[in-house]
């Protein structure tokens, strides 16, 4: 293995709760209704802020405007829950060492998620990422690539790397991450459960070994 990819929210960071927290308030204040756990699993975790909003509000229903600022609404909520749960926004255990060991050894790395640039800016920010990863290279949700489970965030991912797919590992904690990264032809697939489920990864039948966190990370690559 030639590469690391990361996705970010719930492998490099744990933010589910604020993640989950965000939505919870939105989809109350847009549609009057909860958000089940179902929906979260399937519809949520791991794809796109227009992919969540066209479930909850219809796919075609909303103008591209429209969007672009229920999206960016939904988001400074978020961002303000992590500034005030700063005690659950945290990397994941273990991953600054990782990290470091990766650059130390020169493995080629970047990130692939769903977030917006906005976000990715304050992430960057907030855990000064650039110790670790070139912000050019990051992909991100920029309204151009199909989310996941479709297998374009990484195949994007694999070319800014100058990476071959089957040389490359990926990080994933969500389902649909995981069957993206198997369509774009990973070589090697890592669940990361510290945030999410083990039991739904493993299901998936396409990770190569599930690890809490990267405290396990560690031993298994360095």
């Amino acid at each position: 293995m030639q590469a690391f990819i990361f996705d970010f929210n719930g492998t490099l960071v744990m933010d589910s709760y604020m993640h989950e927290t965000a939505w919870r308030q939105y989809v109350e204040k847009l549609c009057h209704r909860e958000v089940t756990e179902e929906e979260f699993k399937l519809h949520v975790h791991g794809k796109t802020s227009p992919m969540i909003l066209e479930h909850f509000l219809g796919k075609g229903k909303l103008t591209k405007e429209e969007i672009t600022a229920y999206s960016e609404e939904k988001e400074v909520c978020y961002r303000r829950l992590c500034l005030e749960n700063k005690e659950r926004f945290h990397l994941t255990e273990g991953a600054q060492e990782f990290l470091d060991r990766a650059k130390a050894d020169e493995i080629p790395m970047t990130i692939a998620t769903a977030a917006n640039l906005a976000n990715m800016n304050f992430y960057f920010e907030y855990f000064s990422l650039e110790k670790w990863f070139d912000i050019g290279k990051i992909v991100y949700d920029d309204a151009s690539l199909k989310g996941k489970p479709e297998p374009d965030i990484y195949l994007k991912a694999v070319e800014k790397l100058s990476a071959k797919a089957e040389e490359c590992v990926v990080f994933e904690d969500a389902v649909s991450g995981v069957i993206s990264a198997d369509r774009a032809g990973i070589g090697r697939i890592i669940g990361i459960y510290a945030d999410s489920s083990r039991e739904l990864l493993e299901e998936t039948g396409k990770t190569d070994i599930c690890i809490r966190d990267f405290r396990e990370g560690l031993s298994v690559f360095f």
